[in-house]
């Protein structure tokens, strides 16, 4: 599929890696504190972490994959999309009271409180490989793009977007990722408008014609009703399913809290969450009319469509063989932009865990000391070596759109259960708590071994099942006094 990128459309492309890399590193401060260097010192503004909670979410797994999704079928996973909206005001009001209350770094710290370190350590170690599985589908993904357009060896793609992502997060550390997350979102925002509008201007008729064309081919169909769990996209699988996904990714995901925490009180984090869902649903469906557009195209020009390896591939492929000049380096610039975002957010949360659950707390008791930022430095450059070299994997994944999700889907689950467990109830104890969480991930596994239901249902049987569970056998044995949980259990 290799096609006609001219040196013009590479000195774009390079020009934005120089780009991010200089804004990252020029953040790098040799004698930070572990405030500055994992939180931002705790003065961020609400709309650029805003931007950051987004492009932390958006990799070129979602750029490609959700116009390759409606150009192939329709808007029914839209739906889940809009759970965004519906998850804000829980994390808002339930979730984020606690953990600013404290001061946390990581969202674990509240485990422990509630809990004890077993619960705390527990919670981490299932983010890290949630969140490492991640890194290395988003790391894959841009990957395959530069391959396809160049004939190099993926090997060596994948270690381009790892290397230079893992170099500029290592040094600047939070305020590095939050800044080059707003430099990536607007370049990936101006190249989906830009091929937007290249695709529906090359359709006759412009956009009324990618309407009525979408539409005749039933592509605006959104809502599933069918009660059959082995419908992929129904109405239950995107709002129940892929809800519980959503809230446990902004309620206890540390690539998410993170960034809540580095905002300077309550308020403002609570702003920057509700700020989230309203810039993320609009650009989902942006993609998602981009594929629709991209479908009118083709119907109009099928002979090019020769090559086409697959489905997923159709907004690089249209990229690649329709676009010229200035433009198609621009949108190549932000898918790279996309995925480097997520992978800079990713593995800074990934060493945060590492560095402050792990380190401090088990080798100095959660004092923060001279050393962590260079343990969090030393961590970052792990877990970015790590999730590079777990890319060239990544694609044993099936449809990109919805990779993370099937690995997201056994571990979102039984950690949102864990948090709900100490957040809800007076009654949940430690013991209790790690073993319905265990119950929570075996009955995932078994259901994904066992039966082939839409995996969207996994999160939601995960976290039912921990939470019964932990309740249940948390109901032996005396309660602890209401005055030990002060501020740590949610009153209704």
């Amino acid at each position: 599929m290799q096609g006609n990128f001219t040196p013009a459309d590479w000195a774009i492309v390079a020009a934005y890696l120089v780009a991010v890399c200089a804004i990252g590193s020029f953040f790098y401060r040799r004698r930070s504190t572990t405030a500055e260097y994992f939180l931002g010192g705790r003065g961020m503004r609400v709309i650029p972490v805003a931007i950051s909670l987004v492009a932390a979410d958006m990799s070129a797994s979602t750029v490609m994959g959700t116009p390759a999704w409606s150009y192939g079928h329709n808007l029914q996973l839209l739906l889940g999309t809009t759970t965004y909206l519906l998850a804000a005001p829980i994390v808002m009001f339930v979730f984020l009271p606690f953990y600013s209350r404290f001061k946390f770094y990581t969202g674990y710290q509240y485990l422990e409180r509630r809990f004890d370190v077993k619960v705390r350590l527990v919670g981490s170690a299932l983010f890290l490989l949630a969140r490492g599985a991640h890194m290395a589908i988003v790391i894959y993904a841009p990957s395959m793009v530069l391959s396809l357009l160049t004939g190099l060896p993926l090997t060596g793609c994948v270690l381009v977007i790892g290397v230079l992502t893992t170099l500029y997060t290592t040094l600047g550390g939070m305020k590095a990722v939050i800044w080059t997350d707003v430099m990536q979102f607007s370049i990936l925002l101006t190249g989906v408008i830009a091929v937007f509008w290249a695709s529906t201007s090359r359709v006759p008729g412009g956009l009324a014609t990618v309407y009525h064309l979408a539409w005749d081919a039933g592509k605006f169909h959104m809502f599933n009703f069918s009660l059959d769990p082995h419908e992929l996209t129904s109405v239950w699988a995107m709002i129940l399913g892929t809800g519980t996904l959503t809230l446990s990714t902004l309620g206890t995901d540390q690539a998410c809290l993170q960034r809540y925490f580095t905002t300077r009180s309550l308020r403002e984090g609570r702003k920057s969450v509700l700020l989230d869902g309203l810039i993320n649903v609009p650009v989902v469906c942006l993609l998602h009319l981009l594929g629709f557009a991209l479908f009118a195209y083709y119907r109009f020009h099928p002979a090019h469509l020769a090559g086409l390896p697959m489905t997923d591939e159709i907004l690089p492929f249209f990229v690649i063989h329709e676009l010229r000049g200035i433009l198609a380096g621009l949108v190549i610039a932000s898918i790279f932009a996309a995925s480097m975002a997520v992978v800079s957010a990713g593995i800074n949360s990934l060493a945060t865990v590492t560095t402050v659950d792990f380190y401090q707390r088990l080798l100095h008791q959660d004092q923060p000391n001279e050393s962590s930022v260079l343990v969090g430095r030393l961590a970052t450059a792990c877990w970015g070596t790590a999730a590079t070299a777990a890319a060239l994997f990544a694609h044993h994944l099936g449809p990109i759109v919805n990779a993370f999700n099937k690995v997201n889907g056994f571990l979102a689950g039984p950690i949102l259960g864990i948090f709900l467990l100490g957040m809800l109830t007076f009654r949940a104890k430690s013991n209790a708590t790690i073993a319905g969480g265990v119950a929570g991930l075996v009955m995932v596994s078994l259901v994904a071994w066992k039966l082939s239901i839409s995996f969207f249902y996994y999160a939601l049987i995960g976290v039912v099942v921990t939470w019964v569970v932990g309740y249940l056998l948390s109901l032996g044995g005396p309660a602890r006094e209401p005055a030990e949980l002060k501020d740590l259990v949610y009153r209704f």
